[in-house]
Order: C-alpha cells, then structure tokens, then sequence
C-alpha cells in the first residue's frame, strides 16, 4: 500500500474550514463516506469510475488558521499508483483552497 501526505493552512475556524471541505469534496463529484467536524472522509470517484485510494481529511485549529492535513493511501505499490494517489490529493487541496477563499471573501 502506497501512503502520501499533505499538510496546508486555511484563513478560516475549524467549522468553516470544515464547511469549505464539503463544499469541495461535493465540487469535485465526491460523496462523503464520513462527516464530522475535523475529519472527512470522501468516497473517491462515481459508479464504476470508483478507485481503490482512501484521502482521510483531518482538521485542526491553529491561533486564527485551520491547518488541513490529507492522509492518502492505495493499494499496490509503484509508480503509477502513487502518481494517480498524489494527483487526487492534488485535485482535492486544490479545491479546497478555492472554497476556503471564497468563504472568507463572504
């Protein structure tokens, strides 16, 4: 099993952060298997277009920042499955950068 990590800072209290988690894994066309306030856990891909990687999202608060840690992982090990972990992990900071400024321009 290959495991990756990320680690990032958002401008906002956990519950925002939190709502802006959901809001990005919902951008993407994730479902959410679990839900709580400071940790997330998206059902990765739709229908058959599901994939074996697991991105479990952990949050906590830090001064006035939320610091958002994903831990991926996948089965099999090599190149191609990390690349494919690492790109979903990508995708899904990327997504929640971008709820995380909306919600603070509102």
């Amino acid at each position: 099993m290959s495991k990756l990590h990320d680690e990032f800072r958002v401008a906002l209290s956990v519950e925002q952060a939190s709502s802006a988690c959901r809001r990005a894994i919902a951008a993407i066309g994730w479902n959410a298997k679990e839900a709580g306030l400071d940790r997330i856990v998206p059902k990765i891909g739709v229908g058959v277009t599901r994939n074996p990687s697991k991105i479990e999202v952990l949050l906590h608060e830090s001064g006035d920042q939320t610091v958002v840690r994903l831990n991926g992982s996948i089965l099999g090990i090599g190149p191609l499955q990390k690349a494919h972990l690492k790109a979903e992990m990508n995708r899904l900071r990327e997504q929640i950068e971008v709820a995380a400024r909306a919600f603070a321009d509102h």
